[in-house]
């Protein structure tokens, strides 16, 4: 490390961390049912509160509608109260791809509720297909 380095100040460290945090915000343009939409990375808080709900499917649900915009705009696409009509929709490659953005973002497994880091367990079905396949 260079001398400069290690001589940030405390004021400095978190000018830097801190700073500009809403730019570093990954985000993922998708085809979702043949809509374009752009997919932002979940905050820390709202990773933190998915992972606190036992039912998964709420969870993933609940992060794409906290997370999914009229691209290159801060308008959300849906409302809280969208989760029921998702529920009814066929499940496929489109809920796929909003699962695997999402994880790539976050680095958050949903398939496993033991796993917040994406990290693969012993009760990981090993299906890479995302949220919402289970074992038979």
């Amino acid at each position: 490390m260079s001398d400069s380095a290690t001589n940030l100040t405390r004021d400095q460290i978190r000018a830097q961390i801190f700073g500009g945090a809403e730019s570093k915000v990954q985000h993922r343009i998708l085809t979702f049912f043949g809509a374009k939409i752009e997919l932002r990375q979940p905050t820390l808080g709202a990773i933190l509160a998915a992972q606190k709900n036992e039912d998964r499917e709420a969870a993933v649900i609940d992060t794409l509608i906290e997370n999914a915009f009229i691209p290159g705009t801060d308008i959300r696409v849906f409302e809280d109260t969208d989760g029921d009509q998702f529920k009814a929709m066929p499940f496929g490659k489109d809920f796929v791809a909003i699962s695997e953005a999402i994880e790539e973002m976050s680095s958050v497994n949903f398939r496993d509720k033991e796993n917040v880091a994406g990290e693969k367990t012993s009760t990981s079905t090993g299906d890479e297909a995302g949220v919402g396949t289970e074992e038979a």
